[in-house]
């Protein structure tokens, strides 16, 4: 069976622009991306969805080729942001996707608009508040890269004119990269390189763990309601394992819990299939649930 015709796409809203892709027809959802990547980690998991799903993936704020503003990076901003995207698509109610940093935006999202968000599916992330302190944590075996994308001006200084340096590092670092380093390949790394060599991306990259005290406070306040929408949390046994589990059944009260296994933090990219099908089913039965 053929695949419906994909659309790329630029939208304007109040303060942004938007670039994103689209395919497919049916329930709608957004995909949002992680850190350091755009919307093309979605590439091989579209085709897969788009037979029964409309399938929308943006830039975040700040990436690819959306707008880079010069603030408003705490997810309570980024998730307003995204809405009014949403609604420029004609769109008012959907399932949301994020993996990693998106999985940040996409709880802000659900739990500041809950009718408006049917699923959510929280892949390989964390929240501050709720768990994701344990993974900044150096002396604990927390990844030193929240410090240093923190630290101000000195973050983007060092890495300008190494991005294909900084994103190959944390693509196939041993540590919560991928399981096998081959399974993204030089061409697909230089991309992400490129979209972060754009004026302004590494500043607005590091601008999303710069919010992250900001976010922090936000999320204590959120989770005193715990989501009641249908949620998927989805690990990577090479990745983030159950962490994802752990920390959304802290805000959510109806999780169902998925670990792809010989799979690093990258489940769009490393196993797509699996993810896919662990998308289409949980959205599946959760319908058929209500019916």
């Amino acid at each position: 069976m053929g695949h419906a015709a994909e659309t790329l796409g630029s939208v304007r809203t109040r303060d942004m622009r938007f670039a994103y892709t689209r395919v497919g027809q049916g329930t709608p959802i957004l995909l949002l991306h992680g850190w350091p990547q755009t919307s093309f980690a979605w590439r091989k998991i579209m085709p897969l969805l788009c037979n029964e799903h409309d399938v929308i993936a943006p830039d975040l704020p700040g990436f690819g080729y959306s707008s880079k503003p010069d603030s408003g990076f705490d997810k309570k901003t980024v998730s307003a942001r995204l809405r009014e995207f949403v609604q420029s698509l004609g769109l008012s109610r959907i399932a949301i996707a994020g993996h990693d940093l998106g999985g940040h935006v996409a709880f802000a999202y659900a739990a500041q608009w809950p009718d408006e968000v049917s699923h959510l599916v929280f892949i390989e992330s964390s929240l501050p508040a709720f768990g994701q302190e344990a993974g900044m944590d150096v002396a604990r075996g927390g990844s030193w890269h929240f410090g240093f994308n923190m630290a101000g001006d000195i973050s983007e200084e060092l890495v300008r004119g190494r991005e294909f340096l900084f994103v190959d590092h944390f693509m196939r670092r041993e540590k919560v990269g991928l399981f096998d380093a081959n399974a993204v390949g030089s061409s697909e790394i230089e991309h992400y390189a490129q979209a972060l060599a754009r004026p302004g991306a590494l500043r607005s990259s590091f601008s999303y763990y710069r919010t992250i005290p900001i976010d922090r406070e936000d999320n204590r306040a959120w989770g005193q309601t715990p989501l009641q929408m249908p949620v998927l949390a989805v690990g990577a046994d090479w990745g983030y394992g159950d962490a994802s589990s752990r920390t959304i059944r802290q805000v959510a009260s109806n999780v169902e819990d998925v670990l792809i296994e010989r799979c690093g933090h990258y489940p769009p990219e490393e196993r797509p299939h699996e993810l896919a099908a662990a998308i289409k089913q949980f959205l599946g039965r959760s319908r058929s649930a209500r019916s």
